[in-house]
């Protein structure tokens, strides 16, 4: 049975920016993994279109394809690490908060073993707290 993961965090920006902070090559690679990994990103935001966030210095990279994107609410991509085989599917929800801030749900699925989704969890524990303290004054 395939096993399913989901977080929320509260971000202090509006739907919109929060959006664009995720979608947007440049932002994303400033915030998505720890500085150390010098990420470098590419997003071609269409459906079908690909995206890619890589780490020559941590020699890793995760790759997928967009499903949905619905600007500034959600946003639906297959995710592949490489070197292997399984893709499981992430859905990203940009909720507007009554503070003007935004929940954001990720909602990681299809993975076929628990130590997968584990795994999964702690990295997107670690990247939404990146986000929470992203600032999105900056860019």
């Amino acid at each position: 049975m395939p096993l399913t993961l989901q977080l929320k965090r509260h971000v202090p920006a509006e739907p919109a920016r929060v959006w664009r902070a995720w979608t947007d090559a440049d932002e994303l690679a400033r915030w998505y993994w720890p500085a150390s990994f010098a990420t470098a990103c590419r997003v071609d935001l269409r459906p079908g279109g690909l995206f890619r966030i890589a780490s020559a210095a941590a020699g890793t990279a995760v790759s997928g394809e967009f499903a949905a994107v619905e600007a500034p609410g959600r946003l639906v991509h297959t995710w592949r690490w490489d070197g292997e085989d399984a893709e499981t599917l992430v859905t990203v929800e940009f909720l507007a908060g009554a503070d003007g801030g935004t929940d954001v749900v990720v909602t990681h699925e299809r993975f076929t073993d628990p130590g997968g989704s584990a795994n999964h969890a702690q990295g997107w524990n670690d990247c939404l707290a990146r986000l929470v303290a992203y600032d999105f004054s900056a860019a």
